[in-house]
């Protein structure tokens, strides 16, 4: 049977290391390559578009989110899964809304991963159990009930970063955007979300559980 070729994107050279002998050993797949950013796909994808590819959520310059919505409108043949640090509640929906066929924390052990990107191949969307109890809720409410669910991708993306407890200059370097643009970006959450100050974001991250597994928003981003 012949391979299913692969494309790994993450910004992490020991992530991308690690994916690649992992997705190898499965039989099935052949990696094609590994990038670290978003905009480094499409020159690839030129010159072969990949079966399957895994992509992270967190990307210098274009956020994940981002790369998958031109991805879709250019090459919708691609399976995309998604690959996060952020538990399904926080952007699992949005990832699949954007297109991906798959979301996955990448604390999943590498039978879920195996499972997923079999499912994904087949060309049916992996769907956890979990994800599955989050759509059926956001069916049954209204999308703008809550004053975060206004932002966009981007901005969604900064405040999870604030909520990390991550600076304006480390969000800045994270997303690799100036400082002003990431100031701008919080001027919009602020505006958007009818919040005054950055403490107002914590106290709402902290109260929608939005902040990572693990993650302590005390230090507010300045």
């Amino acid at each position: 049977m012949e391979k299913k070729t692969v494309v790994l994107c993450d910004d992490h050279n020991i992530v991308r290391a690690g994916l690649r002998q992992i997705v190898e050993s499965f039989g099935d797949f052949e990696v094609l390559a590994d990038v670290e950013s978003g905009e480094a796909l499409f020159p690839l994808f030129k010159k072969q578009t990949p079966d399957l590819l895994l992509l992270d959520i967190s990307l210098p310059g274009r956020s994940g989110l981002e790369v998958l919505k031109q991805i879709q409108a250019m090459y919708p043949s691609i399976a995309v899964l998604a690959l996060s640090m952020y538990p399904e509640d926080q952007f699992a929906i949005r990832m699949i809304k954007a297109g991906a066929r798959g979301y996955l924390h990448k604390d999943s052990a590498p039978q879920v991963l195996e499972d997923a990107m079999r499912t994904i191949a087949e060309g049916k969307q992996f769907i956890s159990a979990e994800l599955t109890r989050l759509m059926i809720e956001e069916m049954a409410k209204d999308d703008n009930d809550l004053p975060h669910k206004s932002l966009s991708d981007r901005e969604y993306e900064v405040l999870l970063y604030i909520g990390e407890g991550k600076t304006m200059t480390e969000i800045a370097n994270q997303l690799s955007l100036s400082i002003k643009t990431v100031s701008t970006y919080r001027s919009r959450i602020l505006e958007k979300m009818r919040l005054k100050s950055n403490s107002d974001l914590v106290k709402y991250i902290l109260l929608h559980d939005l902040a990572p597994g693990g993650a302590d928003p005390t230090h507010t981003a300045g």
